[in-house]
């Protein structure tokens, strides 16, 4: 593992250079598969801008809120920002929402804007992955397969290498598909329904899953609900073409 990573004088978080390269790179691709569509470019560093400073914003204050007793007799211990005292997953709902009130405000067509943005974030998925293996954050379950790293005192299967490698393979998918004549919004759905899938089987190799009764972890639930509907839209979308 490598949890953080020297840059000339400077030490930054692999993890934290893994999202900066991963959003930069993903809007990159959304950019120029926008333009490909008839869209802005701006609109997509716009909106990705939007999400990642209302996700920051959002994250940090539900984690306050969460954790309010500690920041009581030390209010500027709120000003302290370090990833560990972020809720990112609630901050990125936040985030979303503010990404799609822009995409509103903009008037722009959402359907069309979530195609241009599926293959850059399947490469930002992945990128991210990357960031994570190396420095141990969702980590896998104890395994004794000959390729399991060493990680926290046992050897672990690499899951977010299983994840990163999905979403390569998903982007491939997705870049070939967004090639040929599509409905609006069916390149996002099959850029979804892929990697749910994948999510649905990675997911039972985690080793910090949050485990519902039956033994099923509750992403896999989720991903698994996401892979149903998009499949069903998907569908929809196609029955509608013909």
């Amino acid at each position: 593992m490598a949890p953080v990573v020297q840059i000339g004088p400077a030490t930054i978080q692999s993890s934290i250079l893994a999202l900066i390269v991963a959003l930069w790179l993903g809007t990159a691709i959304a950019e120029r598969e926008g333009k490909r569509r008839g869209l802005s470019g701006d609109d997509a560093w716009n909106a990705v801008a939007i999400a990642g400073a209302v996700t920051l914003i959002a994250a940090r204050l539900v984690y306050v809120l969460q954790n309010i007793t500690v920041y009581a007799n030390d209010w500027r211990g709120i000003f302290s920002l370090t990833p560990a005292t972020l809720s990112l997953d609630y901050g990125a709902l936040f985030g979303l929402a503010a990404a799609l009130a822009y995409v509103q405000h903009r008037k722009i067509p959402l359907a069309r804007f979530a195609d241009a943005f599926a293959p850059g974030a399947l490469i930002a998925i992945a990128i991210i992955a990357c960031g994570q293996f190396l420095s141990g954050d969702a980590y896998g379950a104890r395994s004794d397969l000959p390729w399991a790293v060493q990680l926290y005192g046992d050897p672990r299967q690499p899951v977010q290498l299983y994840d990163a490698l999905a979403a390569l393979i998903g982007f491939v998918i997705v870049w070939r598909a967004a090639r040929r004549q599509w409905v609006d919004g069916s390149i996002a759905l099959i850029a979804a329904a892929w990697y749910s899938a994948a999510r649905v089987v990675i997911d039972a190799y985690r080793g910090d899953a949050t485990l519902l009764p039956g033994g099923y972890g509750a992403t896999q639930v989720v991903a698994l609900g996401v892979l149903l509907v998009a499949l069903l839209a998907l569908a929809r979308l196609e029955t509608r073409k013909v």
